[in-house]
């Protein structure tokens, strides 16, 4: 029953009147318009008794609201029951209120999961996508689509061997303000960006920790790929928190064998200082780094050089002994110097600290940057490092690109045939590969490390778009930073601009993606608008490319060039179909997409056909474009001249 309040009797009184229209209207007995007007009196009379009469019950009802209600046991108990099951199934108690952070997660969890199940092509692809559409609006999940995802990532988990559950999170990490200037993305070693990363820091840092002081650990990774990073995280594992530098029983000592790329001196005198200034102070080292030092100094040009000009200058001496004494003083220097007695010395206070003090006691040095030395001055680092391998108590951590570093070995030694990998295997006993970057960690690193930096609009079309952007930066989070630091540069500069053409950061960000991963295909939408036209028609997936869709959605053992020969010829029929609309050029390009790629074109098309001037945005574009590097596996080299601006 609709209850109606004192202020608002419209509704009511329409309804009323239209009965009373109608009642008087068939009333054959009112003969008289004065019979007519003592009707509708006594109606009207009616109609407010009615009104008065509905206040009441409105004014009870209000009344019983507001009393407290006494509630028995069982029902108390049947509410709680039903409370909980509501709970379990994912309803939010509607005394609370809804968290935005918490339900900012939850989309951006489930839109994650999606991507994934697209990856393993599991579950509705067309459900999938309308749900996705509807959490990227900001709109809540629904009940049932939840229930829907929750029996598809099942799947996903047995497929996958995933140990995450469905609502797994991490801790909410807010974007930059947006108050607040957005800047580029520093270099900077990232602390702990993926569990991956981790999960091995602590498996090395234990095994440093546990086994015998006498091997070499080498982390083997390219350009970007984070060594710096895991050999941050291994460190950070070996001290304990609390306790000061000069107690720890492990020390660890860092040398970014870069630093000293030009110093004259031989490199196993820069290496040797590194690790003697860190001991100097400490309880158990500080002896080792007197040794160290003055092994060191005698080694120098001017302690040396000046005793012989001593020797020299004088002529001559009264009597050989005197001569004798002489040289027999330059030869003791040279006897303690760190390639002669000074090394067993230092072994055997090493071997006295450790039995005196504990088998914990520990040196541990990290190289880094070696494959950004020179030839020369990388294979003076990896000689010095042969000095301690016959002394307990040292460990070398060397991060190093192993095909850099192999084959400017093989080079260097290319007259006594020894080859790079053989020199390396002697020297490295423990070799660890960085771990492979995934579309996932990619997003990991997005979401809990660069979001921080970037405001929201940006991390959002990262976030969303995560899966090609991390193969345009080949699965690299340098080159992701490169990436995202050149569209700020873009988009910043020229909204920066008077009567400036309105341009959104996300068409920035996809002009990026496009002119990277497929460089024909963006130089033809520059150059014809109609192509993009040909491109929204097969976004529709038409019933002309009924076999070609179906082809990219099925799996097949065919290598790279075969399915591209293959979609290819599935396209070829539209040249004939559009009556040279769609030329063979036109195929050609269109033949490089795959299934992802066509997924990727349905997630941004509003982006994509929203660009309102393509010469506009690609002369932004050009300002950030990099030189010329080699592309991820899959993209294709262009065949075309760039269009001019």
């Amino acid at each position: 029953m609709e209850v109606v309040d004192k202020e608002n009797t419209s509704n009511w009184t329409y309804f009323v009147k239209r009965f009373r229209k109608t009642k008087t209207q068939t009333n054959p007995k009112l003969e008289s318009d004065e019979d007519q007007k003592q009707e509708e009196n006594r109606i009207d009379e009616t109609e407010k008794s009615f009104l008065e009469e509905q206040q009441i019950i409105d004014e009870t009802e209000k009344s019983f609201l507001e009393e407290p209600q006494i509630i028995d046991e069982n029902e108390q108990n049947f509410l709680d029951e039903q409370d909980k099951k509501f709970q379990k199934l994912g309803f939010t108690s509607t005394d609370k209120p809804i968290d935005e952070d918490e339900q900012k997660h939850k989309i951006e969890r489930c839109i994650s999961i999606i991507k994934k199940l697209h990856q393993k092509e599991i579950g509705s692809f067309s459900r999938l996508e309308s749900i996705s559409n509807y959490l990227t609006d900001g709109n809540q999940l629904l009940y049932e689509d939840e229930q829907y995802l929750r029996e598809e990532y099942k799947k996903l988990k047995e497929a996958s061997g995933l140990d995450e559950d469905f609502d797994y999170k991490k801790s909410y990490v807010p974007n930059k303000d947006a108050s607040e200037p957005q800047t580029i993305l520093i270099d900077d070693v990232e602390e702990n960006p993926t569990d991956d990363f981790t999960s091995l820091s602590i498996t090395i840092a234990n095994i440093i920790k546990d086994s015998t002081p006498h091997f070499t650990i080498g982390i083997y990774g390219e350009w970007g790929t984070g060594k710096t990073t895991l050999m941050k995280a291994i460190e950070k594992n070996l001290t304990t928190d609390g306790v000061l530098k000069t107690e720890q029983r492990i020390l660890p000592v860092w040398f970014n064998a870069w630093q000293y790329d030009r110093e004259e001196h031989l490199a196993t005198i820069s290496l040797m200082k590194t690790v003697a200034y860190e001991m100097s102070g400490h309880e158990k080292f500080d002896a080792i780094s007197k040794t160290i030092l003055k092994g060191l100094t005698i080694l120098g040009k001017d302690v040396t050089q000046n005793l012989i000009q001593e020797i020299v200058s004088k002529g001559g001496f009264e009597n050989e002994d005197a001569l004798e004494e002489k040289i027999n003083q330059l030869n003791e220097l040279h006897r303690e110097s760190i390639y002669f007695d000074g090394l067993k010395k230092i072994k055997q206070q090493m071997e006295q600290i450790r039995k005196s003090g504990g088998k914990d006691f520990r040196v541990v040095i990290f190289i880094d940057d070696l494959d950004r030395c020179s030839p020369d001055k990388a294979l003076e680092i990896l000689e010095s490092i042969k000095l301690f391998l016959g002394m307990e108590g040292f460990i070398f951590v060397v991060g190093l690109s192993y095909k850099t570093v192999t084959e400017l070995i093989t080079k260097a030694y290319t007259a006594t045939g020894v080859k790079g990998e053989d020199y390396i295997k002697k020297i490295i006993q423990i070799p660890i590969k960085i771990p492979t970057w995934s579309q996932e960690s990619i997003l990991d690193l997005i979401e809990n490390k660069i979001k921080k930096n970037l405001h929201e609009e940006y991390t959002d079309f990262l976030s969303q778009n995560s899966d090609m952007i991390a193969r345009v930066v080949d699965y690299n989070p340098r080159q992701l930073k490169r990436f995202v630091n050149n569209v700020i540069i873009a988009f910043e500069t020229f909204a920066g601009k008077a009567n400036s053409q309105e341009i959104k950061f996300n068409e920035i960000f996809l002009v990026k993606i496009l002119k990277t991963e497929w460089p024909d295909f963006y130089a033809e939408i520059v150059r014809n608008k109609d192509f993009l036209e040909i491109l929204k028609w097969i976004l529709t997936k038409p019933r002309e490319l009924k076999r070609y869709f179906k082809y990219l959605n099925t799996y097949t053992e065919e290598g790279p060039e075969q399915q591209k020969q293959q979609r290819f010829l599935l396209l070829s029929k539209l040249a004939e179909r559009t009556q040279g609309r769609i030329d063979s050029r036109h195929v050609e390009i269109l033949s490089d997409f795959n299934y992802e790629s066509w997924i990727f074109f349905a997630h941004v098309r509003d982006v994509l056909f929203g660009i309102k001037d393509w010469k506009v945005i690609n002369t932004i574009i050009n300002v950030v474009e990099e030189f010329s590097y080699d592309l991820p596996v899959g993209a294709s080299q262009s065949k075309i001249p760039q269009p001019s601006e």
